[in-house]
């Protein structure tokens, strides 16, 4: 009797185990990997982003590090007005680790993302910053997730030394 219990306890470990994990495999996100210049689509947007420079910053905010920007370029292609926000944006350091954008309303520049509403079918560009340990020789990449009213899945852009992994 005690036997038959235990199999059965042991059943429902396996199985629960099984049934997880077919689970969590169908609700994993799909990453995209996107070459530079190239646009992707997350959610209802069409972005491209490219390396914009190296800078020390200004009065208002000065890094630990150095600023890596760069520019987006968003396009809304649903038919309803779309909000995009600087914090979809992240970055890849050298080590693989994520960093959050340094961003304000307009304190980086007048073309710094904070948040923007895309009409349909419009085309804009903006600027956004991290504040990241700069390795020239390394490879930094880009990840945009989608707002969370939003669905669709995040996408990678290579925007430093691309192909060399």
């Amino acid at each position: 009797m005690v036997r038959v219990g235990t199999v059965l306890i042991m059943g429902a470990i396996i199985g629960s185990m099984i049934i997880a994990l077919v689970v969590y495999t169908l609700y994993q996100p799909t990453v995209i990997e996107v070459s530079r210049g190239e646009f992707a689509t997350v959610g209802p947007v069409e972005y491209s982003v490219l390396f914009n420079g190296l800078y020390d910053g200004n009065e208002n905010f000065v890094p630990s590090n150095t600023f890596v920007s760069i520019l987006i370029e968003m396009r809304n292609i649903h038919t309803e007005t779309v909000s995009v926000s600087g914090a979809q944006f992240y970055i890849l350091d050298a080590d693989g680790r994520l960093h959050w954008p340094v961003f304000g309303n307009g304190t980086m520049g007048p073309e710094d993302l904070l948040v923007v509403e895309l009409e349909p079918a419009t085309l804009v560009s903006r600027t956004t910053q991290f504040d990241v340990p700069y390795d020239q020789d390394a490879t930094y990449k880009i990840l945009v997730r989608p707002a969370k009213d939003q669905s669709g899945d995040p996408v990678i852009f290579c925007i430093t030394n691309c192909g060399q992994e």
